[in-house]
């Protein structure tokens, strides 16, 4: 097996194809780049971060090339930075609780700082309309989250650190910590239940409605569809970004505030009705 092929989530056979690297479609030069460098998994998510704030920056004061250009290269280092976890066998917690807890505090800079200079043009349903496209962004992710790791728990390579139930984890055990990791992750783990608990469990929620005439189904017939897999894969915060990124060239960035929350939203709906009806 080469250097790389230790940087997938699935054996060969049992890949999708995650429609969201059209968007990156140098992802996997991105992550041989980083690899050769040796550049440690936590600061390309550190460099993510930066990127996606510089981006906020710049939509804020209206540069929005610039600020586009930014939110691109936060997205590439979002999508290396497990890649290379994985590749280095470096894989922990905290670095899965810093990428989920940077992403939400990025998104929403972003998304507020379009909103404030959409308010500036006088155009207040923009305020409205930016609410609904977080609250809408972050659901939809959520639900790709949830089936990718299903999906995982049947075929993955081996279990990852991510949990589709972060409230049962039961591979924790805080006195075998230094300290400074203990109080790291405890931290990191409090801002992931505030940010993200309540979405968790709206999506095993309704995973529960949609499966219960279809309860008898085995779970690997259920959670290891690889076309519904391959269909849920733009849900990810890379469409997100990249759609952001679309109207920001147009210079009409807040025009992806009413796609998210409409056409996006409208696909979930339309994907979750195929799937409750076993059409996929």
């Amino acid at each position: 097996m080469s250097d790389l092929e230790k940087s997938e989530k699935l054996p060969p056979h049992h890949r999708y194809f995650n429609i969201s690297t059209l968007w990156i479609p140098y992802f996997r030069q991105a992550v041989r780049f980083f690899y050769y460098l040796r550049i440690p998994h936590e600061i390309i998510t550190l460099l993510s971060i930066a990127f996606g704030f510089l981006s906020a920056w710049l939509f804020l004061n209206d540069r929005l090339i610039a600020g586009a250009i930014a939110f691109h290269l936060k997205d590439i280092f979002d999508a290396s930075d497990g890649a290379i976890a994985r590749l280095t066998g470096r894989e922990h917690l905290i670095g899965r609780y810093l990428d989920s807890v940077g992403d939400f505090i990025v998104i929403h800079a972003v998304i507020i700082a379009i909103v404030i200079r959409s308010l500036e043009g006088g155009r207040m349903e923009y305020l409205y309309w930016g609410i609904a496209a977080l609250l809408s962004l972050f659901i939809q992710c959520s639900f790709f989250n949830f089936y990718q790791l299903k999906y995982l728990e049947q075929f993955g390579i081996d279990r990852l650190s991510s949990a589709t139930d972060e409230k049962s984890r039961n591979d924790l055990n805080y006195s075998n910590m230094s300290p400074w990791r203990s109080i790291l992750i405890k931290t990191l783990r409090g801002f992931y239940f505030v940010f993200y608990s309540w979405q968790d469990d709206f999506v095993r929620f309704i995973d529960r409605a949609l499966r219960r005439e279809l309860k008898r189904l085995p779970d690997k017939h259920w959670y290891g569809n690889r076309l519904f897999m391959t269909l849920l894969s733009p849900l990810c915060f890379g469409t997100h970004i990249f759609v952001i990124i679309v109207f920001a060239f147009t210079g009409n960035p807040r025009w992806a505030l009413i796609f998210i929350p409409v056409i996006m939203n409208f696909y979930l709906i339309l994907l979750l009705y195929l799937r409750r009806t076993n059409a996929i």
